[in-house]
């Protein structure tokens, strides 16, 4: 799918979020750039650089199967000619961690570069929200 606007590359990389807390990585791994500049600070730590590794956690998180959505509130865009960003907070809610239901809140900003087929991620990060 191409993403013409920011709004909707958001809106499409919280689906594909979705798509992956159910065991598949594909979506979410196909909103980044296949730049290796990409850069991605998630919720599980650390600071993971170049599109291969990026991929990779995703494929570890996928395997995790955390199940459950999320959900974003307080959205806010920037869009530029080539590069956009987006900020929100993450509701992560009835995952399955541990054996145990859990539903956390993040923080979290998006940074899209315009490429060739539309809006692409390339840099994600998320930090605890209270």
């Amino acid at each position: 799918m191409t993403d013409d606007t920011l709004a909707s590359a958001h809106d499409n990389l919280y689906a594909a979020l979705n798509v992956m807390l159910t065991g598949d990585p594909a979506p979410v791994q196909a909103a980044w750039s296949t730049s290796d500049d990409v850069t991605y600070a998630g919720p599980f730590g650390g600071f993971i650089k170049g599109r291969d590794a990026v991929a990779d956690e995703f494929a570890r998180s996928a395997a995790m199967n955390l199940d459950g959505r999320i959900e974003v509130t307080d959205v806010h865009m920037v869009e530029g000619p080539d590069l956009g960003y987006t900020t929100c907070t993450e509701h992560g809610i009835d995952h399955v961690i541990n054996g145990q239901l859990v539903n956390i809140t993040h923080r979290a900003t998006n940074v899209f570069r315009r490429e060739p087929g539309g809006w692409k991620l390339v840099h994600h990060h998320t930090d605890h929200s209270s």
